[in-house]
């Protein structure tokens, strides 16, 4: 009965969704403008087009030469979509947390690590979101968002948002935002003392009325240190912001840079808001800010516009319906490289690779010299034999040579794209070789993308593999301490962990093959005779200390845990589970894991850290201890939940 209630509702549903992406496509011209720094698309017409163009380009501009030390040579480019009318606009509108389209939005800046969106109906006019998104965007490719403290960056952004420029010429900076002056009325300020130690972890944990005090707080500090008092403190403001980047703390940094603490400067705020003298900054240039003769005009298909809205949608996270429209477009053109290689994205979030692999190398078939279908290609390939934790084994020597050749191939073609050289590095932690290389290209990706926290833990894992605890210690703990969100700040916890747990293990093995240990130690003499103990003897006590210190520092099992001997001998894949064969006491024991993330993983064995093995039979069975938690079926085919294997010497053995 719910199948045949269903059926006619399911073809409602498609006939509504052809009759709109016919509807979209069948009347609408699409253009494409080539802007001196923006590429912009849309059906609207060519003259809106421009309009959105140059209002972006004097932004920029305009940001340009007040923030003179900036870079703005982004290596990340930024497509604008001009829709021609809200109605056009709506389907493209990003999907609020609840599922349900935000309707109400006017635009939005959606940043990518190989692509930025802007995205606006032609009608709009309110583009301080995207003045606001575009201002962070320049504030993270010139310092990253782990160096710079969350009051800088929101008051900052919050200041420029509010640009306005008449007759192309005259422009108005740090205009009044009623609607944060009259929450500061209604509320007490934040303490200075809480309010300079909010995080970004913490910011986004708060209220919404917590968060809009937050950014009121900010955008008047801001108003105050580049207007207040004839501008006194501008200059300041920026000797903060370089101290910071010299590893200076927030405090040492702000005591130093504005010559006074954080009460005193609470105490100046409050006289601000109570003066309620709000000066604007006003600059008018000597020539008007035009861009129109920069621009180019060129015709887009209704293939490459599906493209790129197909594109959009996979970069909003709507992969079903950017698949639609990337299918549309290969229909058109099947030799669309951004339908392709954007499509073989799609399917790989799918979970199908071999899809994937198919439009990509399609892509590079159509234009070998794409240093997007390059890096793509290689992520496909390094994804392929990832868990859902992001966690791999090994990669076999075909795939490792073809990602390497891959990104190889993405660096020369576009030097300047941070990721290839990231994934690149990847390889090597994987490979737990070449790490010096790994870092060296890590600090690559960091010199273009100084604001993407991901390749710093990556640093932190390599600085651990080459048990530089110091460094992979200060690198995780500034992501655990600025990290916004609680995916990024529970891995860096969870790295530090690691880093502290492997240094532990390492210092107490070295103690017991050098005949030291923290649980025991020994003379170098028989205590009964008085006499100097043989070679036979001090082998023996050296032996007998190294199982205790094996033993002492095994992982102890948790409650209603238990752990056994033996030797690993194969890991099945399955599409579900993944499991782990054992043999023990001449008896053969599958153990059962979700993924591999969520396993432990420590080798005692010093042939082990060079060992790579993966699903299948293992080339060689390994010694280790397993610790798993029991079924509660005692006839079940597995014998439990699979919680750490920790790799031993062949001489291990447990003692009482």
């Amino acid at each position: 009965m719910k199948i045949k209630k269903l059926f006619p509702a399911i073809i409602l549903v498609l006939f509504v969704l052809c009759f709109w992406q016919r509807s979209a496509f069948a009347k609408d011209e699409w253009l494409q403008v080539r802007s001196k720094n923006f590429n912009l698309i849309g059906n609207a017409s060519e003259k809106d087009i421009r309009r959105v163009a140059t209002k972006l380009e004097q932004f920029r501009e305009v940001l340009r030469q007040v923030l003179n030390k900036a870079n703005f040579n982004s290596p990340i480019p930024t497509t604008v979509v001009v829709f021609k009318n809200n109605a056009a606009y709506t389907p493209f509108k990003p999907i609020k947390a609840n599922g349900k389209t935000d309707k109400y939005i006017a635009g939005y800046f959606q940043p990518g690590d190989d692509v930025n969106y802007i995205t606006l109906p032609s009608s709009g006019n309110d583009f301080g979101t995207i003045f606001h998104e575009y201002t962070h965007f320049i504030v993270d490719n010139n310092y990253g968002r782990t160096n710079v403290p969350p009051w800088f960056n929101e008051g900052l952004a919050e200041y420029y948002q509010t640009f306005k420029i008449e007759e192309d010429q005259k422009v108005k900076l740090g205009w009044l935002q009623d609607e944060h002056i009259l929450l500061l009325r209604q509320n007490n300020l934040i303490p200075f003392d809480t309010f300079f130690n909010i995080d970004n972890y913490s910011l986004h944990e708060q209220s919404d009325d917590g968060v809009g005090v937050f950014y009121a707080q900010s955008w008047a500090l801001m108003h105050y240190l580049i207007n207040g008092n004839g501008g006194a403190r501008q200059k300041q403001l920026y000797k903060f912001l370089e101290l910071v980047m010299k590893n200076k703390t927030s405090k040492a940094a702000f005591s130093e840079a504005f010559q006074t603490d954080y009460a005193a400067m609470e105490k100046e705020l409050k006289n601000y808001l109570v003066l309620n003298t709000y000066k604007i900054t006003g600059i008018t240039f000597n020539e008007k800010l035009t861009f129109d003769t920069q621009m180019q005009t060129l015709p887009l298909s209704e293939a490459e516009a599906k493209a790129y809205l197909g594109d959009l949608l996979y970069h909003g996270h709507r992969f079903g319906e950017a698949e639609t429209l990337l299918q549309q477009a290969l229909a058109l053109n099947p030799n669309s490289v951004l339908a392709q290689t954007t499509l073989g994205m799609v399917k790989m979030r799918q979970k199908n690779f071999a899809e994937a692999k198919k439009y990509l190398e399609k892509a590079l078939q159509n234009d070998s010299r794409n240093y997007l279908a390059q890096y793509n290609y290689a992520y496909v390939l390094s994804r392929e034999e990832m868990d859902e934790g992001g966690y791999v084994l090994n990669y076999s020597d075909e795939t490792i040579e073809k990602m390497r050749s891959a990104l190889l191939k993405a660096i020369d073609l576009n030097p300047k794209f941070a990721e290839s050289y990231s994934l690149y590095a990847f390889i090597t932690v994987v490979q737990n070789r070449e790490l010096d290389e790994g870092i060296n290209y890590l600090r690559k990706a960091l010199a273009i993308a100084p604001g993407n926290q991901w390749y710093l833990i990556r640093l932190a894992e390599i600085y651990m593999r080459k048990k530089d605890f110091l460094n992979a210690k200060n690198v995780a703990g500034k992501v655990f301490d600025t990290a916004a969100d609680s995916t990024l700040k529970n891995y860096a916890q969870n790295t530090l962990k690691s880093i502290d747990t492997y240094e532990k293990q390492l210092e107490a093995f070295k103690n017991s093959q050098n005949g030291t240990s923290a649980v025991t130690t020994f003379q170098t003499y028989n205590e009964q005779t008085e006499k100097p103990l043989t070679e036979e003897e001090l082998g023996k006590m050296r032996e007998k200390l190294k199982l205790e210190a094996l033993n002492a520092v095994l992982r102890k099992p948790g409650a209603g845990e238990k752990r056994i001997l033996g030797f690993l001998t194969k890991i099945e894949c399955g599409a579900k589970e993944i499991s782990f064969i054992f043999k023990s006491d001449n008896k053969v024991l599958t153990f059962t894991s979700k993924n591999f993330s969520s396993l432990t993983l420590i080798s005692y064995e010093e042939k082990m850290s060079d060992n790579q093995f993966g699903c299948g039979q293992l080339k060689k069975e390994s010694f280790a201890v397993v610790s798993y938690r029991p079924g509660a079926n005692a006839n079940a085919k597995t014998a439990g939940e699979i919680i750490a294997i920790e790799f031993m010497p062949a001489d291990f053995k447990f003692l009482n």
